[in-house]
């Protein structure tokens, strides 16, 4: 009965974990995409673990181009990035980052 009592304990924390985490909306997204801005994320501040086995390279985007005209700012980084997608911006890129979650 232990063993039941325990496992039931451990699968509760698991789940509470997992919906707290979505409860609030869009609140992180896998560190290797395109994401459009407003249907796929919302803006504001997210925070990555980035990589620390190689770089982490992110994208504000004005829009699907790939064009240094469509850049708005870029960044790679090792380890923790921190980036404010704007209201106007259009796509956010990555690659190579850990997730992202909202943090403003």
């Amino acid at each position: 009965m232990r063993g039941r009592a325990a496992l039931s304990a451990t699968v509760g924390l698991v789940v509470i974990g997992v919906v707290s985490a979505h409860a609030g909306g869009k609140t992180a997204f896998a560190g290797n995409g395109d994401f459009r801005v407003g249907p796929d994320i919302e803006p504001g501040t997210y925070r990555t673990t980035g990589n620390t086995a190689g770089s982490c390279h992110w994208e504000r985007a004005r829009d699907a181009g790939d064009g240094l005209g469509s850049l708005i700012a870029q960044g790679d980084v090792t380890g923790t990035a921190v980036v404010t997608i704007s209201a106007e911006d259009t796509y956010f890129r990555t690659s190579g980052c850990g997730d992202w979650k909202k943090t403003g």
